[in-house]
């Protein structure tokens, strides 16, 4: 089995270039490339992408990596805060669950903020059924 037919697969998932950008990368020079070199790796430094996006308009190969750059970032500020939204969800939930231990040890009743009134709204159909009896 060749190497090449093992890493098919991943034709699949890469997109072909349209006639377009095959027309743009014809047309660069090399000096046109080198000037701009070190503007297109900024692009792909999380908040330095802005720099070649906005200081390199005039360079066709540093503003399409610069633009990639852009949504790139975009992702992982997303991505950051989410974890961080689910880091910190996570922690509150394990200090109230702390707080309701030491509640319950100390034989008293504990609402906790949203929770509790989640919680008053849901109620066990059995539990009304013998109140409504009582």
């Amino acid at each position: 089995m060749k190497v090449e037919e093992t890493f098919n697969f991943f034709k699949d998932f890469v997109p072909q270039r349209d006639a377009e950008e095959q027309d743009i990368e014809d047309e660069l020079t090399p000096e046109e490339i080198e000037e701009y070199k070190s503007m297109a790796i900024l692009s792909y430094i999380p908040v330095l992408c802005f720099i070649p996006f906005f200081q390199a308009k005039g360079n066709r190969f540093a503003y399409k990596h610069a633009k990639q750059g852009i949504i790139l970032f975009l992702f992982e500020a997303i991505a950051l805060l989410g974890a961080v939204f689910w880091k910190a969800a996570l922690l509150l939930a394990a200090l109230a669950s702390l707080v309701g231990v030491i509640m319950v040890l100390q034989g008293k009743l504990w609402t906790i903020p949203l929770i509790g009134i989640l919680a008053s709204r849901f109620d066990n159909s059995r539990n009304t059924e013998k109140e409504e009896e009582a």
